[in-house]
Formats: C-alpha cells, structure tokens, sequence
C-alpha cells in the first residue's frame, strides 16, 4: 500500500535521479538509486506487530511523595521498524526519572527490551495506570500503521503520609502528668468472656453475630451479637470533618489533606501504645465513613484505606449526626474523643441562624456526659484546623481579623459545652510540633 510518507520518499528519489542526470552529478545518481531501492525493500517489510507487554510496580500501597518504579519488558516478535510506546499516567502522577513515552527500533527476529521510569503521586488516592499503547511503523513510513495496547492496569493505593510519633514519645516520658499517654477507659475494648446478648449495630463485627440465637428469635429482623467482657485497654474516638469547606486550597495542602494528616498521627500514636482506636469520617460524599473499634496495626491499614477514598461532600450529615449514629459504641468504649475540623465554618452569617454551631455544642455536650464514669476534667478535644489566610478570602486585613475573632469566640462556645481547644495553624507549624506542645493543656 502507498503511503503518503512513502510516496514523498518517491518523489524525493525522482527528483535526486532527475537532478543528477542533468547536472552529472554522480553523487546525486547514486543518492537516488540507493534511495528508490531502500523504498523497494521498505514496501515489502510488514510494520512490528504481535507486542506483549509485561509491567510491575515494587508495591502496590505507598506513601504520598513516594517514587515508585515502573518496569515494563516489552516483547516484539514479529516485523521490522519503529515501535512507540506510552503510559498515559494519571493527572496527579508525576515522572521524577526516566519517561514514560519511548520508541524502539524493532530488526529482525524476536526482541525484548526492559524499560523503566519512576513515577510519584503527592496526592493520597486510589490510582489506576491503563494498558500501555504502542505504536508501530514500518521502515520510511511504508504500509499502514498498527496499533494496539498491552499489559494489564497497574493499581495503586496513596495513603497520606503521617507524622514522626517519636518526638511525642520522648516528651511522654519526661511528662508526669500527660493525659497523651495515661488515659484509660473504664469500658474497654472486647475480650474473649461472653457478657450478654444484645441487638446487632451497624459496624459491629460479623464474627460476634450469634448465628443461632438470631435464628431462634424469628420475631425479630435484627441480628443478635455476643457482647465480650471488656479488656484493659485504653479507647480513643476520633471524628473528623471531611465537608466541602474543608477542601479548599491545593490538592496536597488543604484543611481536609491536614484534617487526615492530624487523624493519621493520632491513630498512629494510639495504636502504638495499645489503644482500643475507632473513627467516623462526616460529612463525606457517600454521608460518613464508619472504623469499627479494633486494635494493632492491623486497624491502622484498615484507617489508611478509609483515609485513601474519602471524598468531600456536604455539610448535611454532621458532628450531631454523627455522635448519634456512633452512640452504641461510645457508651460501651467511653472512649476519648477527637473530633477534627474547622470551628470558623460554623460561625453564623448575617442573615443565617445560629443552628450549626448549637448543633457542634450539642454533640460536645452529648460527648461530655461520657465522663461521668472519668474523674478526668475533660475528655472531649477540638481540634481546630485554621486554613491559610491567602486559602480563604482575599479581602482585607480587617476582615481577616475578624474571622479570627470568629474563631475565637467559637471556640469559648465549645470550651464552654465541656470540650478542650487546639488551634492548628498548618501554614505555620506541622501537626506534631503543635501536639507536642498541647500535650500539658490536656491534664
């Protein structure tokens, strides 16, 4: 088949004959000659075809800001030509060695070549890299093209990078009196002795459904589940803001990125001292997102994997729904209580009423009356992660100040309903090192 390439390459043989035979040029003669038989040879060559590709990644879960190192084997069995090959990446993906576009040139018989790049997500996620495409052409252009793609879909998961826990820690040990490392339940996470029976909840564990008493009471729809005697751990509950105004700024630095950020760092300190850890995510796109209580690292996958599909929804189903919905387990754990989000979105505006922030004291106070069985002060802690000034607005200094004052006056309102205050300035300090420094605040 002529092609629009070979047949350039035609006229340009042509025109290097009819130059040579008018001006004798010898040079120009053997020039066309060689030319018109390499056009000869190109149109009997068929294009690389029959392509298999091999691809792996080293791990399939990684770090935000890891670099991961894609090898493809490519495998070209038949024709002669250039072979094009790309990984069309995801858009938060970013190559920081090697490319993922190359072109090999495919002689005779079969070739395998081994390529590989390294690729970097700074985003937490669920990523997905499709089939490579490739590309090939014979010799000059000649016959049509083929095309294809090969090599299965590479999956990946992103978690959120946490904090060093170490500096925490090291502070614990010469703190006498930091509640970080010295408060204990007195309801706390499930042993092995049976207690009673008792209606199934949502998120408890399939394995404490009591099978037989459920079906011997056929009255009722709802499962019945063995409630265990309580071991001596100590519990932590952590609620955390995932509503649309927490997902301002840049996809790697926002009030949402750092909300996970602060929740991963807690967990990860928690669970390192042995603690009973469950979580609820509100306001999220599907509503919430529920960690039933558990402990080891075994939880603190099973948190990373929440933390990596989280999307932001809105503000419909919040803190107040949330204590709600989570009630069960926080009467049986009487847990400490985090909850992380960001007090200034609940301010009221002119024309709008005070709901939100009564419904964000409500829950503090339904969460305070826990410590009734606690002879601590207060076990119930805001976090309260500031956004960056330029994230915000661009309006004045002046009125800067006054969302500040905003912040600050809703926070006495919680400080006032029985919950502790941390403000988290993330534009100014990482999480840890405002958490090192809170630590005596929480006596």
């Amino acid at each position: 088949m002529i092609t629009p390439a070979l047949l350039s390459w035609t006229w340009l043989s042509l025109a290097l004959l009819v130059g040579g035979l008018l001006l004798g040029n010898i040079i120009l003669l053997t020039g066309a000659v060689f030319l018109f038989t390499a056009i000869l040879a190109a149109a009997t060559l068929r294009p690389p075809d029959n392509i298999t590709i091999e691809r792996s990644l080293p791990r399939v879960i990684c770090w935000a800001g890891d670099s991961l190192e894609v090898h493809r084997r490519i495998t070209i069995r038949h024709g002669i030509g250039p072979v094009r090959v790309l990984d069309v990446l995801p858009n938060d993906a970013a190559v920081v060695e090697g490319s993922n576009f190359r072109i090999i040139w495919k002689w005779r018989g079969e070739q395998t070549v081994d390529l590989s790049y390294r690729i970097a997500f700074p985003k937490r996620g669920e990523y997905s890299i499709p089939e490579t495409v490739w590309e090939s052409q014979a010799p000059l252009g000649a016959g049509r093209g083929k095309s294809g793609s090969a090599g299965p879909p590479l999956e990946l998961l992103v978690a959120p990078r946490n904090s060093d826990i170490s500096r925490i820690n090291s502070v614990r040990a010469i703190t006498r009196h930091s509640q970080l490392g010295e408060d204990i339940a007195l309801i706390r996470a499930s042993g092995e002795e049976f207690l009673e029976l008792r209606p199934y909840h949502p998120g408890d564990p399939i394995k404490n459904v009591n099978w037989k008493a459920t079906s011997r009471n056929s009255g009722s729809s709802n499962p019945l589940v063995n409630e265990l005697e309580p071991e001596g751990r100590k519990a932590v509950w952590i609620f955390f803001d995932i509503a649309d105004y927490m997902n301002i700024g840049t996809p790697v630095s926002s009030p949402m990125e750092n909300t996970i950020e602060a929740a991963g760092t807690l967990a990860q300190y928690y669970i390192s001292q042995g603690a009973t850890l469950g979580a609820y995510a509100y306001n999220t796109q599907s509503g919430g997102e529920l960690l039933s209580p558990d402990t080891g690292q075994k939880q603190f996958r099973r948190l990373t994997r929440l933390f990596v599909g989280l999307q932001p929804g809105p503000p419909n189903l919040d803190l107040l729904f949330s204590v709600e919905w989570c009630k069960s387990f926080l009467f049986r754990l009487q847990p400490h209580v985090f909850i992380i989000t960001r007090l200034d979105a609940h301010y009221p505006r002119p024309g709008e009423s005070a709901e939100s922030i009564d419904r964000i004291t409500t829950a503090v106070r339904r969460l305070t009356t826990l410590r009734a069985r606690s002879r601590r002060k207060s076990r119930v802690r805001i976090i309260h992660v500031n956004p960056a000034p330029h994230l915000v607005t661009a309006l004045p200094s002046a009125l800067h100040n006054a969302s500040e004052w905003e912040s600050m006056s809703l926070m006495a309102e919680v400080r006032k309903a029985g919950a502790a205050v941390m403000d988290w300035d993330p534009s100014r300090e990482r999480f840890i090192t405002n958490l090192v420094r809170h630590m005596d605040t929480y006596q």
